[in-house]
């Protein structure tokens, strides 16, 4: 479920070091203002609800050189669209590891992972559909299962007593969380290493005693992950692997 306080405004542009950008903005109950260029090289400015424009701009143009380059790399190297037939031999992960999917008529439906295969057995003929339909449902599961157990780990090791996990899909976030305690994890780090996964729930836990992203929040992430910039650079260069 969206937040209800979540406005979406499109059909802003504004002139960064000599070119014109297009750019939308995303205002919620967040507190910081945070600037997102995706894949597709749309910018989008996630801010506070009532942030005035004029400083939205002055964020944007002391970030010129930043965006202008980020959307040079875009161009010059284009995310490959990873799609998916849902038949014998694409390739699923599940925890860092890739699957080679097989599909056998039998009783069914059910996934099991066996000597590098993810064997879907279902008794009726294959339909795309139905199939990633299921795909998905057996992530969210084993998604949801694995991250209640790493989040009451790290938890204790925190310090911390998160209200209530929800795993869900969010389009441009793996994790966050609520000034209420409330946690919110995307299902689709089940396809990434374990320790990626930790990574993402250190830092929503951390931020139960952060709520920002000072030096002070990124100190505690390092005291429980000691490594966490290796997890945190694979996720923003292979973030876009995770996916149906």
């Amino acid at each position: 479920m969206k937040n209800l306080k979540e406005i979406v405004e499109t059909g802003y542009r504004i002139n960064l070091n000599g070119k014109e950008l297009d750019y939308s903005l995303k205002r919620s109950s967040r507190k910081t203002i945070s600037i997102i260029i995706k894949n597709t090289g749309q910018i989008i400015v996630a801010c506070p609800l009532e942030t005035p424009l004029m400083y939205i701009e002055k964020v944007l143009i002391r970030k010129a050189g930043w965006i202008v380059k980020k959307l040079a790399e875009i161009r010059e190297n284009p995310i490959p669209v990873l799609e998916k037939s849902f038949d014998n031999g694409d390739v699923f992960y599940y925890l860092g590891e890739p699957y080679r999917f097989k599909i056998v008529r039998d009783v069914g439906p059910e996934i099991c992972l066996k000597d590098g295969l993810m064997i879907l057995q279902i008794p009726e003929a294959p339909d795309r559909i139905k199939i990633k339909s299921f795909l998905k449902h057996w992530y969210v599961s084993k998604a949801t299962e694995l991250l209640e157990q790493r989040i009451k780990i790290y938890s204790l090791s925190i310090g911390v007593s998160p209200k209530k996990l929800a795993v869900r899909e969010q389009k441009t976030r793996w994790g966050s969380c609520s000034t209420k305690g409330n946690i919110n994890l995307n299902w689709k780090l089940i396809m990434s290493p374990l320790q990626v996964i930790d990574y993402v729930v250190v830092h929503e836990l951390c931020h139960m005693k952060e709520m920002n992203h000072s030096r002070k929040f990124w100190e505690l992430v390092e005291c429980i992950m000691p490594d966490y910039k290796v997890y945190k650079k694979w996720l923003k260069e292979n973030g876009y692997t995770l996916m149906l």
